[in-house]
This record gives C-alpha cells, structure tokens and sequence, in this order.
C-alpha cells in the first residue's frame, strides 16, 4: 500500500471515528436517552469508535529510516 493509500485509509477510519462519537454524544443527550435502547445504541457507537482505532495503519518508514544496530 503506498503512503497516499495508507494516509486516505488513515483518514477515512477517523473519519468514521469521529461520526460515531458524534452520534453517540448526540443519542446520549436526547429526551429519551434513559431508554435502554438509547444506552445500548450509544455504548455501541462508543465501542466501535473505539475498536477503530486498532484499524489505523502504522506509519511506514521510508527506506533507509528503519532501526539499524
């Protein structure tokens, strides 16, 4: 994958990181948030914003910038 790839996958994972919290904010502060299925729906966008980020892509090094001993 080449670097504009990987910064295009980077930045649509946050992107939908950013949207879930955004929901979840938005189900948490309704006049029904107390309703189980309002908790439930916000603690899934959480979770799942939160899961994203383990699908975000290590930088990679250019060549020549690995660690050499």
């Amino acid at each position: 994958m080449t670097r504009s790839e990987q910064a295009a996958f980077n930045a649509g994972v946050e992107a939908m990181r950013q949207m879930a919290m955004i929901a979840a904010v938005t189900i948490e502060n309704r006049e029904d948030a107390r309703e189980v299925r309002q908790q439930a729906a916000a603690a899934a966008l959480q979770g799942l914003a939160e899961g994203a980020k383990t699908l975000l892509l290590a930088k990679i090094k250019p060549a020549g910038e690995g660690d050499q001993k």
